[in-house]
């Protein structure tokens, strides 16, 4: 087995690790990104190391400043995302000065709970019963009910979800430490398999310093004055931690069994204090981990920092700058409303002084990454504007264009609310959906894509439109009779579809582009069936592809046209249908 020095401090959503010459932290944020912050000490003589029980006092002193940086830092991190608002730096000043006095109250209550109270309960003990004890006795007491109240505090919280969510933070580490002794690669797999137990954890420190506490407390007597015996205590807590790092320094050297006795209430700890993680636990305590290694064994590698908040008119220039060298110089305005989304902010909200949080900034980032590649920006922030409403989108539907705005605006004055529409393929259900809220008729929408079915009940829901779904492949599951069909299908002729613009070809769904070999699949059969779903005198919309509009009227034979309409490029778009008598 390979020994490190390396140990660590399980976080808020994260894993510090520290060795001789580097410190990292690495948490995860709301965004489920990792964020790595590392850097060196510098390589002081550092003589009391070499003088037993002083390195103890001022490691136990170290490591709970140390801790106490480290978790406000790893804190740091999620107040940054408070339902969408602005962390400003005065926010941020408060956050620290809030922990600094939630760390002080913790503090102080621990003595209180660890240290007043059983003391005061061990003398009130005695003299209510009269015991005539020796100060040894007194302090084994003492001991034993400080041991007990730990004991019941540790259980007690460990069911709260967010501690017990730090817990499994602590087996990440002490299972990342483990498996890198046994020499084992850092994988999640080989993580998994290791103990969560480990010889040098704090727990383990805890039961020494409970149990060396006893002893050193027992050469000072006992008191009869409270206060007196409260700050030989306190006083003597130095010694007894450098001893109890003495002792646990010792144990974590050998494996021996005869040592297992004295390490087996350290270990039975433990299992309390940890619990096993999940797979995105582990990938923190190893990318922890790791950028300790990195930096110990590599003097050329970087320290990383966790990025800090800066004014939204710093990193718009920078988001431009990175849009324009790769070619997006006239989409520039997708920066500002990827700043909308994740401000939530108005686009005449975004003033140059607002600050841009870090959470922030990783997630606008992502979103410029995923536009670089090409992706529709309306993917990216999951929504567009139709009609004035908001639709979500993803890439289980067509994004709602233009010429479907039109098509809505040119049926609206054949739909009233006595009326029943079925929209054909909906995909989004924004056309459905819309005349729901502008006419209030009654609306089906039918897709053979359950994804699509999901996204279009979403948008049912956020709207508060009461509409129906049925997935069908166009009229095979639909029944009853209408007043209204419309529908934007497939059109676009198989061949075609490899010319698209590489934003629709590669992320809009090809069952919502193919239209068959001439693009007209759809229309042959939905005007073959539609008469049979009609009431009489029933209308049927669709919109077309370019240059497709002789060759649908020409297969219309049931139907005669009522309207064409081109859209605001003159090219015919909306053909609008009536059923013959």
């Amino acid at each position: 087995m390979k020994k490190t020095n390396i140990g660590g401090q399980a976080l808020i959503e994260g894993v510090m690790m520290r060795g001789d010459a580097a410190i990292a932290l690495a948490v995860r944020d709301e965004s489920g990104q990792i964020r790595i912050d590392s850097s060196r000490f510098a390589q002081k003589n550092r003589w009391w190391k070499k003088i037993p029980v002083l390195r103890g006092v001022v490691a136990f002193f170290d490591s709970m400043i140390n801790g106490t940086r480290t978790l406000m830092k790893s804190g740091e991190v999620f107040v940054e995302e408070n339902e969408g608002k602005k962390a400003t730096d005065k926010q941020e000043k408060g956050w620290g000065l809030m922990m600094f006095f939630t760390i002080l109250i913790s503090l102080v209550l621990s003595i209180g709970l660890f240290f007043f109270l059983p003391n005061v309960v061990t003398q009130f003990v005695t003299d209510v019963f009269s015991w005539q004890l020796s100060p040894f006795l007194k302090n084994l007491i003492d001991g034993i009910l400080r041991l007990a109240i730990f004991l019941i505090y540790m259980f007690a919280v460990s069911k709260l979800k967010d501690i017990k969510r730090v817990f499994m933070y602590h087996g990440a580490e002490h299972k990342t430490i483990n498996c890198f002794e046994h020499e084992m690669e850092l994988t999640v797999e080989n993580v998994r398999k290791c103990s969560r137990i480990h010889d040098r954890c704090g727990t383990s420190f805890m039961f020494l310093v409970f149990f060396v506490s006893v002893v050193v407390f027992s050469f000072v007597g006992w008191s009869d004055n409270t206060w007196l015996r409260l700050l030989s205590r306190l006083a003597l807590l130095p010694v007894v931690a450098g001893l109890s790092y003495e002792v646990l320094k010792l144990l974590a050297k050998s494996d021996s069994p005869v040592l297992k006795p004295i390490k087996a209430p350290g270990a039975w700890l433990q299992k309390l204090t940890t619990k096993e993680p999940d797979d995105s636990m582990i990938e923190v305590a190893i990318a922890s981990f790791n950028a300790v290694l990195t930096l110990q064994n590599d003097p050329e590698a970087k320290e990383t920092k966790f990025p800090k908040t800066m004014p939204l008119k710093e990193f718009r220039q920078k988001a431009i700058e990175l849009f324009e060298a790769n070619g997006l110089a006239d989409d520039l305005a997708d920066i500002d409303w990827i700043l909308c989304e994740v401000t939530l902010l108005k686009r005449n909200e975004l003033k140059d002084e607002i600050n841009v949080t870090p959470y922030m900034q990783i997630k606008a980032e992502k979103m410029f990454k995923r536009r670089l590649e090409g992706e529709p920006l309306q993917y990216i922030i999951g929504n567009t504007e139709f009609f004035g409403y908001k639709f979500f989108v993803n890439r289980d539907v067509l994004i709602p264009r233009f010429e479907t705005e039109l098509l809505v605006d040119k049926l609206i004055k054949y739909v009233s609310a006595d009326k029943k529409v079925l929209d054909l393929c909906c995909g989004s259900g924004a056309i459905g959906i819309t005349l729901k809220l502008k006419t209030n008729c009654d609306v089906t929408l039918s897709d053979i894509s359950g994804g699509a079915l999901k996204v279009t009940a979403k948008n049912a829901k956020n709207l508060k439109a009461e509409v129906k779904t049925v997935l069908s492949d166009l009229f095979e599951n639909v029944e009853g009779k209408f007043d209204v069909i419309v529908s934007n299908p497939p059109y676009i002729p198989t061949a075609d579809i490899l010319t698209l613009d590489d934003n629709v070809k590669n992320y809009e769904p090809s069952l919502a582009l193919d239209g068959g070999e001439d693009g007209l699949d759809f229309f042959r059969k939905i005007l073959s069936q539609a008469g049979e779903h009609l009431n009489k005198k029933g209308v049927v919309a669709f919109e077309i592809g370019i240059g497709q509009a002789d060759d649908i009227i020409a297969i219309a034979d049931d139907f005669c046209l009522l309207e064409k309409i081109a859209d605001y490029n003159g090219i015919d778009r909306i053909l609008i249908f009536e059923k013959r008598s």
